[in-house]
């Protein structure tokens, strides 16, 4: 070894010996070396299940044929189009027994490849206090679409609180549970805070394994002494008492919301289409109150004086789209 090859050995064992000093300095007086630090590593976090938002009935029939895919398909796509990835549909009851059941899958088949979930209600359907419940058509139905991606739910019964008592819906969800046990189960709950403990309504007592999904609502758009109004305290009270109820008996259910998109100048209150803005206010009163989903009802029902498809509620149609555009946007 050279005499400059013999000078930078010794250069690079004392560079070296510095490093280790600057590291654990003093360890002949009995101090620990302090390790180099070293970059946290994060986990990877899943991403958020997006809110179910969407529409009520968007078809006017409930059966279908190969023939009527085309037109479904367009349909489902421009309501995919508006931010639409839920909707409750439908489906006839008279199917079952037929040999025709498998048209249940068409609607099904179309809403997958739309990217839109689908909550199943049969149609039309007896529910009868102080009767047995028929749930023959109920298995036949989920037979055939039980495995189906595009099945999100099974919505069993329309205001059954008006009917039945604690008791007999939790014989109906475990029925059905028998049958589909995966499967959620849906109700149009309407209020179930107002409900329990009732002394009109006894027995309503709302506890776990009676809705997966516990659908409520309330109308905010109304006409007073003939001026609009817009109950946004009605809002705010059906979904945090609703909330507060879920959270403390059935915390493993959802609560969604049914936002109002009709006008029945026939009631009470006078119901009239709410205003684009006012569907936005409605839909932000949800959420921040905590909802797990949120469905505008409806957007096709022949028994009322407007809803959400009319051709004159293009500014509502238009709200829609913005309203969860908005949302998505927010950090």
């Amino acid at each position: 070894m050279n005499g400059r090859s013999l000078f930078l050995l010794l250069l690079l064992l004392l560079i070296v010996g510095c490093q280790e000093t600057a590291v654990g300095k003093d360890l002949d007086a009995g101090e620990t070396a302090v390790p180099l630090p070293t970059r946290p590593t994060s986990t990877p976090q899943p991403a958020p299940e997006p809110l179910p938002y969407g529409l009520v009935y968007p078809a006017a029939q409930s059966s279908w044929t190969e023939a009527d895919r085309a037109a479904l398909r367009r349909q489902l796509t421009a309501l995919h189009d508006m931010g639409i990835n839920t909707v409750i549909q439908t489906f006839s009851s008279g199917l079952a027994g037929t040999g025709q059941e498998g048209d249940w899958l068409i609607f099904l088949d179309e809403a997958e490849r739309a990217e839109i979930k689908v909550i199943a209600r049969l149609w039309p359907l007896t529910e009868e206090a102080g009767e047995p419940f028929d749930l023959e058509p109920a298995a036949a139905f989920l037979a055939v679409t039980g495995d189906h991606p595009a099945l999100l739910a099974y919505l069993g019964l329309h205001e059954p609180l008006e009917r039945f008592n604690s008791d007999r819906m939790r014989q109906f969800y475990t029925s059905i549970k028998e049958i589909a046990p995966d499967l959620p189960v849906a109700h149009y709950m309407g209020s179930m805070a107002l409900f329990d403990g009732s002394l009109r309504f006894p027995g309503r007592r709302f506890t776990e394994g009676i809705c997966d999904i516990c659908i409520v609502w309330c109308t905010p758009a109304q006409t007073r002494d003939g001026e609009p109004y817009f109950d946004e305290t009605a809002v705010i009270q059906t979904v945090r008492d609703n909330r507060r109820l879920i959270d403390e008996r059935a915390p493993d259910s959802q609560l969604w919301f049914l936002g109002q998109t009709y006008a029945l100048a026939d009631h009470r209150d006078q119901l009239r289409m709410p205003t684009p803005d006012e569907m936005a206010q409605i839909f932000d009163l949800a959420i921040d109150e905590g909802v797990d989903g949120f469905l505008w009802y409806p957007w096709l029902h022949g028994s009322y004086d407007a809803v959400l498809s009319s051709p004159e509620m293009e500014a509502q149609q238009q709200a829609v789209s913005q309203i969860i555009q908005s949302y998505l946007a927010k950090p």
